[in-house]
């Protein structure tokens, strides 16, 4: 059931088991703006718990990487991050990279939120199919869990800023997402900021839109692997995270999100599965600002080479 809670529509999933009534639910929104809040996801109580675990990390250890997103900004982004890959699941959980201390003590329970990130990304996979007139499995299928997966479990922290500082209001730059699905947590005493440019605005001057945050809702978007595999029938859409203008009078707290950013199987075959002359020359000229044309051969993970070879043009004019 779509609400009207936010700019970004709100579904509740809880009931919507059967890949047909999900895509009815979904795909619309998906479709349009790229952005959607679900509610009934089943990962409410693992978020909270990861959300503790990310706050005692990062207020207790250094990450060795601070992130940046969008390379045209002379100031770097105000946040910091640490990206997970994949934890095999067990009591004697394995994770292929070192993890500090910190979050070494957790890894068991990080893989199990991975894996149910994962599982909920293959529910969506499969009502995307439905939705395009394609098997069930036709997107999930390629996707898979592993110590090969390129999907990222991320911690973010935005700092706090206190009242009268002189700062850029970039939290996070202009960027679309690379791979298939992004799951992102979020929660309200942090503050908003999360920003949308949806596909039928300019990119110079187009009218940014706040996406707002809802309780007990994860925000669903799609990124440019399955923007391209579908032929844009799923929009991959420029966010940003921004400071409010001017600052508020008593600062502005610290942030913390959590994103799952799902990737297709390395050698999974990326080729556009619906007809391309179906496709809009705005959508055919936003997709090969990112170094990608769709009907073409390509596999996820050459896919991802052009996105990285392209970085953010798509944030940049034509």
């Amino acid at each position: 059931m779509h609400t009207k809670e936010a700019p970004v529509p709100v579904v509740d999933v809880a009931q919507l088991s059967d890949p047909h009534l999900l895509a009815a639910a979904v795909v619309e929104a998906l479709s349009t703006t790229g952005f959607l809040f679900v509610r009934g996801h089943g990962l409410e109580d693992r978020v909270e718990r990861m959300f503790r675990i990310a706050e005692h990390f990062f207020r207790n250890e250094t990450p060795e990487e601070k992130l940046r997103l969008d390379p045209s900004k002379p100031a770097p982004d105000l946040k910091e991050g640490f990206n997970l890959g994949y934890i095999r699941p067990g009591q004697q959980a394995q994770a292929t990279q070192p993890l500090p201390q910190l979050l070494e003590e957790h890894a068991s329970e990080l893989a199990d939120f991975q894996h149910a990130c994962f599982a909920f990304c293959q529910r969506l996979l499969q009502a995307f199919a439905v939705a395009l007139d394609l098997p069930p499995g036709f997107f999930s299928s390629r996707h898979h869990e592993g110590p090969d997966s390129r999907s990222i479990l991320r911690f973010l922290h935005y700092p706090s800023i206190p009242p009268g500082a002189q700062v850029d209001p970039n939290r996070a730059g202009a960027h679309s997402d690379y791979g298939s699905l992004t799951l992102l947590f979020q929660r309200k005493n942090g503050g908003e900021g999360l920003q949308i440019l949806p596909t039928s605005e300019p990119l110079d001057g187009g009218k940014w839109q706040d996406t707002g945050i809802v309780n007990d809702a994860l925000l669903v978007n799609v990124g440019d692997a399955l923007e391209l595999w579908s032929g844009a029938r799923l929009k991959s859409t420029l966010h940003r995270v921004v400071l409010p203008t001017p600052l508020p009078a008593d600062g502005v707290p610290e942030r913390f999100s959590i994103a799952w950013f799902n990737q297709p199987t390395p050698d999974a075959s990326l080729r556009t599965c619906v007809d391309v002359t179906s496709i809009s020359e705005n959508d055919l000229a936003r997709m090969e600002r990112k170094g990608v044309k769709p009907g073409s051969e390509i596999t996820a993970d050459e896919h991802l080479q052009a996105r990285l070879a392209s970085t953010y043009n798509l944030s940049r004019s034509s």
